[in-house]
């Protein structure tokens, strides 16, 4: 079979290990449905931490620390190997970041009370000395237990980084001041290490190219540091940002706001310069990016991330030229678990929907023990109607079709998409573009009879002699009855993107969640002036910390875009918006046209009209409860799973 993407599928020898392909699976997620799927190497990761006796370390203790728990590490490096896949150790010790115990202390380059009340001390040679043989004995350890090569995370912030970098390094010693002062300890893990594993052992490093904070790492200086240990270390993983700051994190983990590739021009100056393998990671969403970076020089190998937890099975279907067949990661951040690194009270602080991990668009991700990777045939074979052309209906229709059962699929309007149709006219939506388009591909692979331009009322549906009804009517945007909208230029968020060009140069959006910010962001970035109205104290309430701070940092980027919280609008006049702040005082904003945000309204009333047709009647997605794409795709593929 000829591959469609040869460089991507090309062998690849690190040291004695050779990996089939290019392709490296970021330590994160389940091992065990993309140990089956291809994949050059795996890294476990995150628990990987060094093993340090008095607990400075996070994200997790060491996994070695007793027999139960290093048996259990020995049968996820079976679970890596078990088609072919090389297993990776991540060596990690998160120095003045560290959770520690009540009383204890956390190390790092210099001295000083963190914004917890932890105390931080500076090291000295002695804990110098200390902590890289505990690096050497945590990566002997690993080797012991069958991993093929060990991972130095000295990126990210963490104790090596916190060295490397000017930023965090102000110490006045030997360790501290100039490039050749900052590597020395570092450079002694690296020594200590390689001594420990021997030559012979794949030793790989990550590494932040940009940590994206003024006067910290850049890129010259991370090529200086790679060249200046490139016979101990056999490849280099270039990534980027800091981990503990959500204002950094947004580049390490780029978010649906941020470029594809991100690091993949980090990554050329490095291996322009070097002759050991280059591995890039950050918003490798394809495999025709992952075979760009790799024709276009930037690295010899890439690292997936998210999009990994999106689909395990990327790299199979890769491999088969099946790239529409893959499951798009919408980089939504929900798979990041938000308690990973905060202290007992900020863990109680955040609570909801928006704090719990989980896939918006693979149902299996964490819930593998108990959710199928292939549905198993119906057992009866059913006649279903699903009602509503969004995610959840095109999910619904889908899983109920890959089961087996005869779908027909209504939709009122000329197009498939739901809300995601918004992504057509906002280039930051390429991921929601994506997962539309998926998901019509996946439809019209599927023998599902559609139905556009068909409004469907329960006379209909009657007539249809259905088994079951899936009802995935969606919901429409809240209009406030403010006086006076007759005077203005009135739009939807929804009809606001279809008609772009109608809007004026003074535009006011009433709401500020995150439909309405990322409207605010599109429109200042055509050059409208843009005021976002919030009645809350906050905005973009229901976005996930991470995409909250990646939104605002968008926002910050247009002098013309204005938001206010706290403010209750009034009334709507010919040329502006009257509203009242919090304290009773009225301001006047200029509108030529005024966009209403402020939220949606599910179509649940509608939607009931439909029971007592068939028994089998069901109301999925925001008909049932306005929510996400998450909410949306879980509710199409559940209950089309269990019919």
């Amino acid at each position: 079979m000829k591959c469609r993407y040869p460089r991507l599928f090309e062998p690849l020898k690190v040291n004695k290990v050779t990996l089939k392909n290019r392709i490296i699976s970021a330590p994160l997620g389940s091992n065990t449905d993309k140990s089956l799927s291809g994949i050059g190497m795996i890294i476990r990761g995150t628990s990987g931490s060094v093993d340090d006796s008095r607990m400075r370390l996070s994200p997790g203790p060491y996994c070695f620390a007793d027999l139960f728990k290093a048996a259990k590490v020995r049968e996820e490096v079976s679970v890596i190997r078990q088609r072919g896949a090389k297993a990776e150790f991540e060596l990690c010790h998160c120095g003045q970041f560290a959770m520690v115990e009540e009383g204890d202390y956390a190390i790092g380059p210099v001295s000083f009370i963190r914004e917890d009340g932890t105390e931080v001390r500076a090291m000295d040679e002695e804990m110098m000395n200390d902590i890289a043989d505990k690096f050497a004995k945590s990566a002997l350890d690993a080797k012991e237990y069958g991993f093929d090569g060990v991972l130095l995370h000295f990126g990210h912030g963490w104790l090596p980084a916190e060295f490397l970098s000017p930023y965090f390094n102000k110490r006045t010693d030997e360790y501290g001041g100039c490039f050749e002062n900052r590597i020395k300890f570092p450079t002694m893990i690296v020594d200590r290490v390689r001594k420990a594993v021997g030559p012979d052992y794949m030793l790989d490093m990550r590494i932040s190219g940009d940590e994206h904070i003024e006067g910290g790492m850049k890129i010259d200086e991370v090529a200086a540091f790679i060249k200046s240990i490139e016979d101990k270390i056999d490849m280099v993983h270039i990534s980027c940002g800091v981990e503990v700051s959500n204002e950094r994190k947004i580049y390490m983990s780029p978010t649906a706001y941020a470029p594809h590739k991100i690091n993949a021009a980090l990554a050329k100056v490095v291996k322009d310069q070097v002759k050991i393998p280059v591995a890039v990671v950050g918003g490798i969403m394809t495999p025709e990016e992952a075979e760009e970076i790799l024709e276009d020089g930037c690295a010899d190998v890439v690292v997936i991330g998210r999009q990994l937890i999106a689909d395990p099975w990327w790299v199979k279907k890769a491999w088969e030229g099946r790239s529409e067949d893959i499951v798009p990661c919408i980089r939504c951040m929900n798979c990041y678990n938000p308690y990973q690194y905060r202290t007992e009270e900020e863990k109680k602080a955040h609570v909801g929907m928006n704090s719990v991990p989980c896939c918006s668009v693979n149902p299996r991700y964490l819930h593998e023990e108990r959710v199928p990777d292939i549905l198993p045939p119906a057992g009866e074979k059913k006649r279903v109607i699903v009602v509503g052309g969004g995610p959840a209906g095109m999910k619904a229709a889908i899983t109920a079709s890959e089961r087996g059962h005869e779908v027909t699929l209504y939709e009122k309007e000329s197009e498939l998409g739901g809300q995601l149709i918004c992504s057509e006219y906002d280039g930051s939506k390429q991921d929601l573009r994506r997962m539309k388009d998926y998901l019509i591909t996946q439809l019209k692979k599927q023998k599902v009879k559609v139905h556009l331009n068909t409004k469907v009322d329960p006379e209909l549906l009657k007539e249809e002699n259905a088994d079951c009804i899936i009802l995935a009517l969606g919901a429409y945007p809240a209009e406030l009855p403010l006086p006076g909208k007759e005077k203005n230029q009135i739009f939807t968020c929804i009809e606001a993107y279809k008609h772009m060009d109608e809007i004026g140069k003074n535009a006011v959006i009433i709401g500020g969640g995150s439909i309405g910010c990322e409207l605010g962001v599109d429109l200042a970035r055509k050059g409208r002036n843009v005021t976002v109205l919030e009645l809350g104290p906050v905005l973009n309430r229901t976005l996930n910390d991470i995409m909250k701070t990646a939104l605002m940092t968008e926002m910050k980027k247009y002098p013309n875009l204005t938001a206010v919280t706290s403010i209750n609008c009034r009334e709507i006049k010919e040329h502006s918006v009257v509203a009242e702040t919090s304290d009773g005082k009225q301001k006047e904003f200029p509108a030529d046209t005024v966009i209403f945000a402020a939220g949606m309204k599910s179509r649940i009333d509608e939607a009931n009209e439909f029971y007592g047709i068939v028994q089998d009647t069901n109301i999925i997605g925001d008909a049932n409860r306005v929510g996400t794409v998450w909410n949306a795709l879980e509710d199409g593929y559940y209950i089309s799973a269990n019919l």
